[in-house]
């Protein structure tokens, strides 16, 4: 087994981390807008999860403002062009520089004892020029997006410009870059581990849980008051 097929191995496996927590951070964002929108969460609903957060507005608006900066950041991370730095653009030129070390022998002798590895290994197909070509044109074709990205991520998270230009992105652009995330490392991952991984659970899952914490801290307030007034004798 080459030394370079692992190593890809193990930058692939620290990228897919970090999409996933970058994804969830997202969501979990989202959620949080969507819970005081009218028109997702409906008047009653928006006005009740409204008023429970601003009992706790520091936290919210904290949290709020944290998970934004954390999923612009790493998202814009995974783009980045470092020569020092591990992202997409990392692996696919390590992968063009290496192509013949990331071979089906390769792969084989990385998943030995792996379960059913010699039907895998008939129907297994290596990285080649035409996958990092394909990358590269899907790439290519969110350019503006990507520039737009890296554009905010210098100007107003990295760092603090005295003169700053004016960046619009916005959440659909900002879910097309993860769904081109998405496809490329499962590209990888098919042509490594020769597995995909779906990430349509991830949206519901994190506003689920956003949205049950909200409804936990309203649904706690009265017992919370109750022992207020149980500890200064009101009752």
């Amino acid at each position: 087994m080459s030394k370079e097929f692992k190593t890809l191995f193990e930058y692939l496996k620290n990228l897919r981390s970090r999409y996933f927590h970058a994804l969830s951070a997202f969501y979990v964002y989202e959620g949080l807008l969507e819970l005081s929108a009218l028109n997702i969460s409906g008047q009653k609903g928006a006005e009740q999860n409204i008023k429970t957060m601003n009992r706790f507005k520091n936290f919210f608006i904290m949290s709020k403002e944290a998970l934004r900066i954390y999923f612009l950041l790493e998202l814009a991370k995974l783009f980045d062009e470092s020569k020092q730095s591990l992202h997409i653009n990392k692996i696919v030129n390590f992968s063009g520089s290496n192509i013949k070390a990331l071979s089906k022998n390769d792969f084989l002798e990385f998943h030995q004892g792996r379960t059913f590895i010699d039907e895998l290994f008939k129907q297994y197909k290596a990285v080649d020029k035409n996958d990092l070509k394909e990358i590269k044109t899907k790439t290519k074709k969110h350019e503006v997006i990507i520039k737009k990205l890296d554009d905010y991520r210098n100007q107003y998270l990295a760092h603090e410009d005295k003169q700053k230009k004016k960046v619009n992105i916005n959440s659909g652009e900002i879910q097309e870059l993860f769904k081109l995330i998405a496809e490329i490392l499962n590209l990888f991952s098919s042509r490594l581990d020769f597995s995909t991984t779906a990430y349509s659970h991830v949206e519901k899952e994190c506003k689920d849980d956003t949205k049950r914490v909200v409804e936990y801290l309203n649904r706690f307030e009265p017992y919370r008051l109750k022992e207020i007034e149980k500890k200064y004798s009101l009752i």
